[in-house]
């Protein structure tokens, strides 16, 4: 990923992690919960050449793009734009 930064971007959301110190020395940890504000800040749009891997428990996977086991994207992500071509849930 580093060496192709330019193209491709992790960033990891932590929501119980009370070392303020390790969000200071991290640019691609963020704390809180995935929401509009996250997505908008760290994601290109849905207009984007864009790919979105999805990982996380059940609650999650409703909250953000719908269902594991389907295809069809809806919750946060369908509500902003992006399609099932665009978001990979793993």
């Amino acid at each position: 990923a580093a060496t192709q930064s330019d193209v491709f971007s992790v960033t990891h959301v932590l929501s119980n992690e009370d070392d303020e110190a390790l969000f200071e020395k991290r640019t691609d940890l963020k704390k809180g919960f995935i929401n509009r504000e996250l997505i908008s800040e760290s994601f290109p749009g849905p207009e984007e050449d864009v790919l979105i891997f999805v990982c996380g428990p059940p609650p999650l996977y409703n909250a953000l793009c719908g269902p594991r086991d389907q295809k069809e994207v809806s919750g946060l992500l369908a509500e902003m734009g992006y399609n099932e071509e665009q978001v990979y849930k793993f």
